[in-house]
Parts: C-alpha cells; structure tokens; sequence
C-alpha cells in the first residue's frame, strides 16, 4: 500500500484540478453504486461488479464538472472580475445546475430508455433521480469552487495599495494611480498616471505576487499592465498581439509592446472580462 501510495504521488499531480476531481469522481462513482443498489453490495451472494453503471457514472460525474468548471470561467471572466454577491453566486450555481437538470434529462430519456425501454418511464423515479443528483451538485459545486471564490472576493475587497521599497524608504501606491510596471536592466519602474516614475527595489516577480491579479495582468517578461493603461488591442504576425499604451498626463509618448501568441486568449480573456 505505501508504495503505491508513493507511486501515486511522484507520478500524479493531485494539486491539478482535473487530477484531483477525476480521481474523487472515479472514487464517488464505485462507492456509490455498491452502497445505493441493494444487489452490488460486495457481501450480497449474487454480488456482480458493476461495471456499467460505474463507467456512466463516470462520464456523467466528468461532464458534470466540465459543465460547472466552463459556466464558473465564464461568470468569473464576465462578472466575478467587477464585484462577488450573493445574487450573482445563486446566478452561477442556478445556472450551473440548470444545465445539469437537462444532461439528467437526456440521460434518462436517452440512454435509460435505450437500457430499459420505454416502460421504465416513471415520474416518481425521475423527480426523486433528479433531486438527489441535485442536492449532490449543489453540496459538490460548493465545495469545488468555494476556494476560488473567496481568493476572488478577497482580491476585489482588498484595499488596493502597493508598499514599494527603495533605498531605506517606503512609498504606498495606490492602484488607481498606476499606469503600468516595467523592468528595464532588471530595475523595475512604477509609472503613475500623472507621468512619474518610482524606481523600486522588487522583481518583477515580487511586483506580480504583491499586486491583485483581477486589476493587473502580467504581458510578458518585462512589464505588467493596468486595463486603464491600454489603449488599442490589436493581432499582429505569427498569432501576437500588439498593445498599444495609452500616454501618461506627463508625457505625450506611446509605448507599444508585444503579448506572445502562447498568452494571446489569457490576455484576451483577462481584458474583456474588465469592459
């Protein structure tokens, strides 16, 4: 057992989202269809594997969280980026298990009926199917997303101040004043909206970790932006995009830079969920 054990984890990245999930799924999927139906119990005399019903309980439980997992990157490119509340969180979980409600109906309209004909039809069954799957999306899907959700909120209600350190002394920066960050011969710079410039002590890897990622997004190896701080968007050769910066107050000078074609639909994504 402690060999595998061991296998397991040099071998398997469990802190991956699908790893993990389908790895809980296939565990779900075998326990529960011993323990629900009377005739798979392992002790019962008449006992079969059931393998069948495991496999589709599989592939539902998969298309479950590929549903769940679209549906939240889509309200946290579209909403969850602005403001995280209640409504908008029954919004994402009503629409999520609406979209589960009908995958159980062709499920059970298709696939049972296929199995078992036509005469297996039973309303009883169906609301009584329907609403334990349900209560078991909705105990799953908060669980699931519970993390992401509150690292979200925490970054949008975080007051929204950088501490930058340089020669012995401390300046707080707040993000509205910011334009973009750049790093030029490894000296990271902080240009402001008014068209100055704080010469800083940090990486650009220390900046990016001390920022919120849902207001800033890093375009590449020399420069993080602002969405305010973008003026045009536009795809140049070989699948990049070209940025074009807006000129700070103090400074009539467009700069221009470059997102390879490896980040272009992260980038995209990130800066239309901010219009």
């Amino acid at each position: 057992m402690r060999t595998i054990v061991v296998f397991l984890k040099r071998n398997i990245n469990f802190s991956n989202f699908w790893v993990r999930n389908s790895f809980i799924i296939v565990i779900i999927s075998i326990l529960s269809n011993h323990l629900f139906e009377p005739e798979n119990f392992p002790f019962n005399e008449g006992y079969k594997f059931p393998l069948f019903p495991i496999v589709v309980s599989i592939i539902s439980g998969i298309i479950i969280v590929l549903i769940a997992r679209f549906n939240f990157n889509y309200f946290k490119n579209k909403y969850f980026t602005k403001k995280i509340n209640a409504q908008l969180l029954l919004r994402f979980l009503f629409s999520t298990l609406s979209y589960i409600s009908t995958l159980y109906l062709c499920l059970y309209y298709g696939l049972n009926g296929f199995i078992n004909g036509i005469e297996s039809y039973s309303i009883y069954h169906l609301l009584k199917g329907l609403s334990v799957s349900l209560l078991i999306c909705t105990i799953g899907i908060t669980l699931l997303f519970s993390i992401d959700i509150y690292r979200l909120h925490k970054l949008i209600s975080i007051e929204g101040t950088l501490k930058v350190q340089q020669g012995g002394k401390i300046t707080l920066v707040e993000y509205p004043e910011i334009a973009f960050i750049y790093s030029e011969n490894k000296i990271v710079h902080i240009v402001r909206t008014d068209g100055t410039t704080i010469i800083t002590d940090f990486t650009l890897n220390e900046v990016e970790n001390e920022v919120s990622q849902q207001s800033f997004y890093r375009a590449n190896r020399q420069t993080i932006l602002h969405v305010r701080s973008i003026e045009q968007v536009q795809s140049i050769e070989n699948g990049k995009l070209s940025v074009l910066l807006k000129p700070t107050i103090g400074s009539k000078e467009t700069i221009q830079i470059n997102i390879s074609r490896y980040k272009k639909q992260e980038f995209m994504n990130w800066f239309q969920g901010k219009l």
